[in-house]
């Protein structure tokens, strides 16, 4: 269009002008406020898989290579976050949303190899794969992996950057997969609705919507708050370089369901939810362990507040940073009360705008894995749900890639079947704690056996003083005291 001859006034044009450029930068956008920090952590992390979203699975059955293929290009295609690189220009970061383009799928064929080798260079293929770091200025932050084992059996391996999706994704991803694939297979057109907002769109309305007075009053809330934040003295790290490596582990556990019911039940009776409860059971341990009256945990919030995002792939999940205030021996009552009072008014004020509040935040030593907090709590309630596919039969393996961005990292979720082998119970939890390699593996076990422990103690004495639970616990253990930095 020829704006010059257009006939139009001089402010006409001007605002003709500037709606065409902003339509031809609609590619670079700004990163959103979870992105910020993820970008942030990733410049102090060297490149090694510590904000990775992986998941491996093996498929036994007739698998169509091609209408996998053709699956994954559709997905790509859909979700605009799976085509996005970063880059620094003019010192600020920019995320660029690329065309269409095929999925970088990687097939090995495996079957020229002795039988009883297969096993073991598909693992070796998979562990190079999840420790190859992404390229965020060339992409792709999203790869996937086909080890083919026999004709009959197959590896699928897809890892995703957190930076461009949070566990809420990885939900959509596998819908969509198991929804596309299933017609492609069938030589049908997709099955999906096209999406009511596209990702642009979304980093677009973010933008619009929080500036001026509401950007104002978030910084001033989160800055007052990172202020009276304490600070936590942890022992020295192992080595010089432990924050560069991020080595660590988990340990897997459950929580029986006799606790989880009572904990919902104290819960309810202080208008409380139960991640409350888990936060203040969480809080009183590491109360106990650490010998410290203030603490700082850090939370995740899912911040999708309009059904229109239900479907959209992206990172929109936000970290809140909450205070567990132990000070005057308080009682699990009086310490879940407390933690009611400062769920409620962090969790309304859900974004932290990261690049505004750099220079406030709480912990910029070098010797934090976090800039906001040394320990999480993370409650999912159901687990993602692994996709299925027609004529296979697909299990999920465990990746072998144990890494944490905290000191410990609780992931607890509600456990929806019974294993009679871990003697899990239905309507229970199971749980993982990430520990960095400040802790060994013998130091976490203990700590998983302590704090289930204290946990059902808790709940059956809510009213005894948490200063005196030590001494009710039937084995008096050394993680029940302060860390030694030895």
């Amino acid at each position: 269009m020829d704006i010059s001859s257009s006939g139009l006034s001089s402010s006409e044009k001007r605002k003709l002008l500037a709606k065409l450029l902003a339509q031809r930068q609609t590619n670079q956008l700004p990163l959103t406020f979870a992105q910020q920090r993820l970008w942030y952590i990733e410049q102090r992390c060297t490149g090694l898989p510590v904000y990775i979203v992986p998941g491996v699975f093996r498929l036994r059955g007739e698998l169509d290579v091609e209408a996998l293929r053709r699956c994954l290009d559709y997905i790509v295609d859909r979700q605009e976050t799976l085509r996005v690189t970063f880059c620094v220009k003019d010192e600020q970061v920019w995320q660029f949303i690329h065309p269409s383009r095929s999925t970088s799928l990687t097939v090995y064929e495996l079957e020229s190899l002795p039988i009883e080798q297969r096993e073991a260079h598909a693992c070796l293929l998979i562990e190079r794969e999840l420790e190859t770091p992404f390229d965020f200025r060339t992409g792709p932050l999203f790869r996937s992996l086909l080890l083919k084992l026999s004709s009959h059996e197959h590896l699928l391996v897809f890892n995703l950057h957190n930076i461009i999706a949070d566990g809420w994704s990885i939900g959509i991803l596998y819908r969509e997969f198991s929804q596309v694939y299933a017609a492609f297979r069938e030589g049908q057109s997709s099955p999906l609705s096209p999406l009511p907002l596209r990702y642009t769109k979304f980093i677009q309305n973010l933008y619009h919507d929080f500036q001026g007075n509401l950007l104002e009053r978030e910084c001033a809330y989160w800055r007052k708050k990172f202020r009276e934040l304490p600070r936590l003295k942890l022992p020295p790290a192992p080595r010089i370089d432990s924050y560069a490596s991020h080595s660590g582990g988990a340990v897997e556990f459950s929580i029986a369901a006799d606790v989880v019911i009572g904990l919902r039940a104290l819960a309810r009776s202080q208008g409380a939810t139960l991640f409350m409860s888990l936060l203040a059971a969480f809080g009183a341990y590491l109360h106990l362990y650490l010998q410290q009256d203030r603490l700082v945990v850090a939370t995740p919030v899912a911040n999708r507040n309009h059904t229109s995002l239900e479907g959209l792939m992206g990172m929109f999940v936000t970290t809140l940073v909450l205070h567990v205030d132990l000070r005057g021996m308080p009682t699990f009552r009086t310490l879940l009360a407390r933690i009611r009072a400062e769920t409620k008014e962090s969790y309304a004020h859900p974004q932290v705008p990261f690049n505004n509040l750099l220079a406030d935040l709480p912990f910029p030593d070098s010797d934090a894995r976090n800039p906001l907090a040394h320990f999480m709590l993370a409650y999912h309630g159901s687990i993602v749900q692994p996709f299925t596919l027609p004529q296979l039969e697909i299990d999920s393996v465990q990746s072998t890639l144990k890494t944490s961005g905290y000191e410990l990292e609780l992931h607890l979720s509600d456990n929806l079947e019974t294993s009679l082998s871990s003697q899990e119970q239905l309507g229970g939890l199971s749980g993982e704690l990430y520990h960095s390699d400040r802790f060994d593996s013998s130091t976490v076990a203990q700590i998983v056996f302590d704090f289930q422990s204290l946990v059902r103690c808790l709940i059956s004495e809510p009213d005894l003083s948490i200063a005196a639970f030590p001494a009710r616990l039937n084995r008096l253990t050394t993680t029940l005291a302060p860390l030694d930095p030895h």
